[in-house]
């Protein structure tokens, strides 16, 4: 597998810092970068051009749902794993129609957050057990 590049949007500075500190440790992925807001992350996104961006449908000035059109039009070719609290199907279903790859609610361990990217990245969708096994 080539390096993956990742990014990172997340309000919480902690999630954020715990997410570089999984990562960091994986040979096969590099940090592209991080942002609090969505204001922030277009700017990093349009720059970087990552493959991936994990992105927490919760931010301060824009919803997850928001977000993604504004990330894919600023990096056509980026792929995005949303990322949240809330565990309804329904969440899930609305980011991967908008454009969303993957939907991972918090819940979920470090290795299936890397099965997701690593999903993505092959070209598949990707939801979690925690939604998959509600439905």
């Amino acid at each position: 597998m080539k390096q993956i590049t990742l990014a990172f949007v997340e309000d919480h500075k902690l999630v954020r810092q715990m997410w570089m500190t999984l990562f960091e440790e994986m040979p096969e992925v590099k940090i592209a970068g991080e942002s609090g807001s969505l204001a922030e992350a277009i700017p990093m996104i349009t720059e970087q051009q990552p493959d991936i961006v994990l992105l927490d449908i919760n931010l301060p000035d824009a919803s997850g749902l928001d977000a993604v059109p504004y990330i894919l039009e600023s990096s056509p070719k980026t792929r995005i794993v949303a990322v949240s609290m809330h565990n309804q199907a329904s969440y899930a279903r609305q980011m991967l129609e908008l454009g969303a790859r993957a939907y991972v609610t918090k819940n979920s361990s470090p290795e299936e957050i890397f099965e997701a990217v690593k999903a993505v990245m092959r070209g598949e969708q990707y939801i979690c057990e925690e939604i998959r096994n509600a439905n």
